[in-house]
């Protein structure tokens, strides 16, 4: 089988998938933005490059879509040459979230296409409406804004033969039509290389080197924006220090004014920073530590030593990194929030807190630093959750059930 995978950043979500079609001797090739040459590793790689930008008169509220419009315009246009080269792919596989996929159905009609669906924009219970202090009241202009942007979403839902989405909850967000021809299958987690590790140790940039007999709060946000609750954690922890005098903070992600989920401030600084400027020394600021971008098995490492990691989000995307902690025992603290009550039940396999109620939050993760082995419990049922749900094996072998089924022309939407 000819597989093509359509995706900006590729791999992307499709890393394992990726290599399971080729251990069994199908052959892949991908068309992406991506400048990292795939040669030597056996994909055929087409990567496009953008002829054009925005146009300077475009309207506003048309601009996303029109940026959406030029990529597709510009996979097409390497997807024409590629068919007039003689070459027709057994099936599509699209992350369709850049507008990539727009115009594939004009190039190659009869070919099945499978599409990653993440999210659409605007749902009733999402991050739309969600009420936080750093979400403000919308103008029609920026609901419009919103709207706009499932323009992209729509167009592919109605191209695609099925679609995949990793939670029930992602899948929620789309349109009855859209949901009758998506399946619920989750990225998997590789429970064997994300496992517990009592044995584990981080150490610092100063040299200091932590284990698990230390007593660490773990919290993981790439660009610590509210998305993701960074305002949430650093309010609770004033009262967290002074109780637990010996507890440490180890923050995960990149302190910069470009965030990766919501708007970024207006003042051009990141959420940290002036999260810091605003707590003062309210926070020993020496007990907080904060990290950076890490490599893949740093975090694993992280999530090892952890005495409690706190995982906060918006209604919005579910974190590859709270499922691998749970694989890794990690205890975690969760916002009460539809995508993690997906995962976690309170009292079960992990803990729940209202998103907004800091005080909550402090009490909570006093009481498990106060008494962790009370907790022992939860971790590994967080863990056994993870093994029955989104184990990678199990995951990857429903991928390629449906893969089979669509190239076979089982499954016609």
């Amino acid at each position: 089988m000819k597989a093509l995978f359509v995706h900006q950043g590729f791999p992307g979500q499709f890393k394992h998938l990726i290599h399971e079609l080729r251990a069994r001797g199908d052959e892949v090739a991908a068309i992406s933005n991506c400048s990292e040459k795939l040669t030597s590793t056996g994909i055929k790689h087409f990567p496009y490059k953008l002829k054009r930008g925005n146009g300077q008169g475009t309207h506003p509220l048309a601009i996303e879509t029109e940026t959406k419009v030029i990529r597709g315009e510009a996979v097409a246009s390497i997807a024409n040459r590629m068919k007039k080269s003689g070459y027709s792919p057994d099936i599509i596989i699209a992350h369709p979230g850049w507008g990539e996929s727009l115009f594939l159905a004009d190039i190659w009609p009869e070919v099945p296409q499978l599409h990653y669906v993440e999210f659409a924009y605007r749902a009733k219970g999402t991050d739309n409406d969600f009420i936080d202090r750093f979400t403000a009241q919308q103008t029609w202009h920026e609901k419009a804004r919103g709207y706009m942007k499932n323009a992209n979403v729509l167009l592919n839902l109605q191209s695609m033969t099925w679609g995949i989405s990793p939670t029930y909850f992602q899948r929620s967000t789309l349109p009855d039509w859209g949901r009758a021809k998506t399946s619920v299958i989750h990225d998997g987690i590789d429970t064997g290389w994300a496992s517990p590790d009592s044995s584990s140790k981080l150490r610092l940039s100063n040299g200091r080197e932590l284990n698990k007999s230390d007593e660490l709060i773990t919290f993981v946000n790439r660009t610590f924006e509210p998305y993701r609750g960074i305002h949430i954690l650093l309010d609770a922890l004033p009262k967290v220090l002074k109780a637990r005098p010996k507890a440490e903070v180890l923050l995960v992600g990149k302190d910069t004014a470009k965030v990766s989920y919501g708007a970024h401030r207006d003042d051009g600084r990141g959420w940290l920073t002036a999260l810091r400027d605003e707590l003062g020394t309210s926070i020993d600021w020496t007990r907080v530590h904060t990290l950076g971008k890490v490599p893949h098995d740093q975090l694993r490492q992280i999530f090892r030593i952890s005495s409690v990691h706190v995982y906060l989000t918006y209604p919005f995307v579910l974190s590859w990194s709270m499922l691998e902690a749970m694989s890794c025992e990690a205890l975690i603290i969760g916002s009460s929030t539809a995508p993690v009550r997906e995962v976690i039940r309170h009292g079960f396999n992990g803990l729940l807190v209202p998103f907004t109620d800091t005080d909550m939050l402090s009490e909570q993760l006093i009481k498990v630093l106060d008494n962790p082995q009370s907790f022992i419990p939860l971790r590994k049922r967080a863990r056994e959750t993870i093994i029955k749900r989104y184990n990678l094996r199990d995951c990857l072998r429903k991928q390629l059930a449906l893969i089979d089924a669509l190239a076979n022309k089982a499954i016609v939407a």
